[in-house]
Formats: C-alpha cells, sequence, structure tokens
C-alpha cells in the first residue's frame, strides 16, 4: 500500500518489458504511489512482450516507439500529454541493447554496425528524448528525468563490452543537459536531469 507520494504526477516509462526489467518495478511502484503515467517500448515489445499485462495492471496507455525515432518520440510526448491530461512530471529512460553483446563479440572484434545501434539504441535516444522534450515544452517546472546507467560507464567490467561505451556516453549526456540552460524557465527539464550509476 502506497502512501500516495506520487499522486497527481503524470509520467511516461520508457523500456518496461518484463517483470525482471527495472521499468517494470518502477512503475508498479509510480503506479503504488498514485502516479499516473504512459509506457512505451518497441512495436515488437509492445505486440508480443508483457508490457500489455502491466499496462493493464496500472492503467496506463501503451504507446508503442522507437526510441531512435525522433518521430516516434514527439508523437509519445505529444499522446502522453493529451492522455494524461498535461505536462509530464517524470521520465524514465530505462533503455538498452547491443547486438555485440548479444552475438558474443568481444571487445577488441566489434561489429561497427552493431556498435552504432548501440550507441543510438543505450544513449542517443536519451538526447533525442530531452531535446524533443524540451523543443515541445512538455515537462511542466521542476519535473524529472531519469535515466539508468551502470557502474561499467567508469570502470572496465569484462564482458559488458560496447554496452560500457554507452553508459559513458548517456552519463556524458545527463551531465550536459544537465548544465544546459537558454535563461528562460520553458521547463523543469534542464533542473533536474538525473542519472543513477
Amino acid at each position: 500500500m502506497g502512501n500516495n507520494l506520487l499522486k497527481g504526477k503524470r509520467g511516461i516509462i520508457f523500456g518496461a518489458l518484463n517483470d525482471m526489467s527495472i521499468a517494470w518495478k518502477v512503475a508498479e511502484l509510480a503506479h503504488e504511489e498514485g502516479a499516473t503515467f504512459t509506457l512505451s517500448n518497441t512495436h515488437v515489445a509492445c505486440r508480443m512482450g508483457e508490457v500489455t499485462n502491466l499496462a493493464e495492471k496500472t492503467g496506463a496507455t501503451l504507446l508503442p516507439a522507437d526510441a531512435t525515432n525522433v518521430e516516434d518520440l514527439e508523437n509519445v510526448f505529444k499522446q502522453s500529454t493529451e492522455i494524461l491530461g498535461g505536462k509530464i512530471d517524470f521520465v524514465l529512460h530505462s533503455i538498452g541493447m547491443s547486438l555485440n553483446v548479444r552475438k558474443k563479440r568481444v571487445y577488441h572484434d566489434l561489429d561497427y554496425n552493431y556498435l552504432q545501434k548501440t550507441l543510438d539504441i543505450s544513449a542517443i535516444s536519451f538526447h533525442k528524448m530531452l531535446q524533443v522534450a524540451f523543443k515541445l515544452d512538455a515537462m511542466s517546472e521542476w519535473g524529472s528525468v531519469l535515466a539508468l546507467s551502470y557502474v561499467a560507464a567508469q570502470r572496465t567490467l569484462y564482458g559488458y563490452n560496447d554496452m560500457a561505451d554507452a553508459k559513458a556516453l548517456l552519463e556524458s549526456i545527463a551531465r550536459s543537459f544537465g548544465i544546459f540552460s537558454d535563461g528562460s524557465v520553458k521547463s523543469g527539464l534542464i533542473q533536474s536531469v538525473s542519472h543513477l550509476r
């Protein structure tokens, strides 16, 4: 039983796939604390995955999107503000994938096409998301954005491979957007970009 800590707050949670994913647990807890939110994942994950069960459980609308596609992200933010009835108070970026890791390519023998996809999916999508939110003025004042990182962004961990490079880029994007300011109080986005280690 929650304490309504997030009552009245509106959010978007990207990346919930199944009940083992961090985004899934965040969605369950946010719902328990009174938040309303939309869920987003790839078209395939929404069609074939378990995320529809989470949407039903939490009363969330599921918005399929490719997080590397700016137009898809624009649709997610626009639809979310319409569905939820106002600007967004929190966003979770819980997205990451490496084909090099999946295909067991070692770091000194990376497939560079896979590496580009890893960086786009796992890190650059975060920049695209922030830029879209900023340009659409979709975030409420003092809204929060959180991206999930990993200690391999700072330390070498065998086997984490090109995902470590992606997490380092993700953290750099969080730092850079975190200090960006155009001198206006256009949204709370800039004041509260966060990341975990």
